[in-house]
């Protein structure tokens, strides 16, 4: 069933928000936009582009996504999201995610470098005491690539 214009926002709201969180670090308030049993599922690259890695409940997911402060720097940009809200059970919506997701690191020749993940997110959403949060998430990579990078905020 298509959302209503109010859940469509507060779902957009909630894959930007997360996309925006992680990219400034702020592990502990992107594990709040997930359920308090909330799944990630990761792959494992490059071995697995697929998702293999499950991850149990918010404090196992934030410290899962608190790997990528290894990172000088990324950065997610959210290219596409489509969600549907379940017709029985309107509490509960599932959702698409498209993602290009840029990780910036220092090669072995001290310049850096950008791993740059080209994903979707499969996404299992809970409306939680009015507010829409992340119950399951499956991460796949359909394309890696890497490249120079010229300059790094600092």
């Amino acid at each position: 069933m298509t959302p209503t214009t109010a859940d469509r926002l507060a779902l957009d709201d909630l894959v930007h928000r997360y996309t925006l969180l992680v990219d400034q670090r702020a592990f502990a308030a992107v594990g709040d936009l997930f359920t308090s049993d909330a799944e990630l599922v990761l792959p494992d690259p490059p071995s697995s582009l697929q998702p293999t890695v499950e991850v149990l409940g918010r404090e196992a997911v934030v410290t899962a996504l608190g790997r990528l402060a290894g990172f000088a720097a990324t950065f997610h940009a959210v290219v596409g999201r489509i969600a549907d809200v379940d017709a029985d059970r309107p509490d509960r919506a599932t959702g698409r995610v498209a993602c290009e997701a840029h990780h910036v690191s220092t090669a072995d020749d001290g310049r850096a470098q950008d791993l740059t993940w080209y994903l979707h997110y499969d996404d299992e959403y809970a409306l939680v005491d009015g507010r829409w949060l992340i119950a399951r998430r499956a991460l796949t990579i359909e394309v890696i690539t890497t490249g120079p990078v010229r300059k790094v905020r600092s």
